[in-house]
Formats: structure tokens, sequence, C-alpha cells
């Protein structure tokens, strides 16, 4: 049924925004039952297709890689050859855009990029994590670009690693404090407008995440020994997740 669905949307131009008739005569209309329909519905929302809005109908959604990211196979968390993978398509991707970015990046975001870096090292001095600042310093670096395909593949990825790092050996505190100073010598090449060694300040940042994929190897089974919990009376610091 969702076959028929896509087919109907395409031979019809349909774009993003648009509503798909009123169900009944949508049923009959593609000569399918009316329950049907509304599997075929069900399955081209839960990939992004579509969207429902409650008392208006079904519309053509918006293009998002949500989906793609909430319906990541487990299997591809946990295995640290594809993990290896798709980290090295990332690094090609955004080390390969770095010349371009050097030519045009505003100095309000080379400002931004470096409060950005700045915080990170604060928060992994007293040893807290910083996903939020870190997701939106690539945010930041790429968003001169003016590519919103570029934008939502760059957030894509940072959010594959960031739900994968659970399955990880965690970051300890110097190598969190390390990752930012990595952010730092990004922002510091920027500042100079060198695209050479912009470029290899990148590819270092990207080595902590491939250290710790390689550390998968050492356990047969692919797993990766849960933390330490915390006595009950203990004061939680913010997880400690990876920084990507």
């Amino acid at each position: 049924m969702a076959l028929a669905i896509k087919e109907f949307i395409e031979s019809n131009g349909l774009k993003k925004g648009d509503a798909l008739p009123a169900e009944a005569a949508f049923a009959q209309q593609l000569g399918i039952s009316r329950p049907s329909l509304r599997e075929g519905v069900k399955a081209l929302e839960s990939v992004g297709v579509l969207e429902s809005r409650h008392g208006e109908g079904v519309f053509v959604a918006d293009f998002s890689f949500d989906p793609i990211v909430d319906n990541l196979p487990y299997s591809l968390l946990a295995d640290d050859a594809q993990l290896l993978h798709l980290l090295e398509v990332r690094t090609a991707l955004e080390v390969g855009m770095i010349p371009k970015i050097v030519q045009i990046v505003p100095a309000q975001d080379i400002r931004k990029l470096r409060q950005l870096a700045s915080r990170m090292h604060e928060l992994a001095l007293k040893d807290v994590s910083f996903e939020d600042e870190d997701r939106e310093f690539h945010a930041t670096l790429f968003g001169c670009l003016n590519n919103p395909f570029l934008n939502r593949l760059v957030d894509l990825f940072w959010q594959v690693f960031h739900r994968m790092s659970d399955s990880l050996p965690r970051s300890d505190s110097s190598s969190r404090r390390q990752t930012a100073l990595e952010h730092i010598a990004i922002v510091e090449k920027l500042e100079r407008g060198d695209a050479a060694g912009l470029q290899q300040a990148h590819e270092r940042h990207f080595e902590e995440i491939h250290k710790r994929i390689m550390k998968l190897r050492n356990h047969p089974d692919g797993a990766v020994p849960s933390a330490v919990q915390l006595p009950a009376n203990r004061t939680r610091k913010r997880p400690a997740k990876a920084e990507v």
C-alpha cells in the first residue's frame, strides 16, 4: 500500500506541505480498503514521507534524516566495522568542505566557535561532558555554506555517533580535555585562514572516536562492559557521553 501512495505522490507532483485526498476518496481512487490505506500511511509516516495533522489530514512531510536516526538498527551501533566505515564517510565529507569554509566563514561565526570551544574546555576541566556545545560547534562550522542538505547530513552523523556513544568505552576526563583542545585548535586554524592546517586539525578531531571504536575489537562479542553504577547517595554529574 505504501508503494501505491508514493506512486500517487510522484505522479501528481506533490511537494512538502501538500495534502493527500480525504481518506474515503483516496482509498477509492487507489482501489484499496480504508484500513489498508491507513497501514500504508503509517508505514510512510515511520520513514518521514508523510505526516498526519490532527483534524487536518495527511500531508507530504518535509525532508528529514530524523526517521533514519530513529530507525537505526542496533546492529549498526554495535558493529565496529560498520561504525568505522561510517566514520570514514563522515571524515571525508566534513574535511572535504573545509577549504570552502575558510574562504567564506564570517567573523561572527568564528567568534561563536571560539566561545563554544572555550566553553567545552571549561566543562572538560570540571570533568563535565559537553555534547550540546559540541553539536552546536559542528552546526556553526558548516552553517556558513548555506547548504541545508549538508547541514542535515552533518547533524545526522553527529546524532548517529552521539547515540552509539553509549555502546563504546567511555571517554575519561583526559580524553574530554583533549577533545576540547582539538576544537580550540580547529578555531585557531580557522582564525588564521589555514585551510590545510584546519583539515589536519579536523581529521585529528575524529581520531579519538576511531580509537574508541577500535577498543570494541578487544571484546569478542562486540559488547562493552556497562559503567559501574553509582551508589544511590552519590550525586551524578552530567552523563559522560562522548563528544562527537
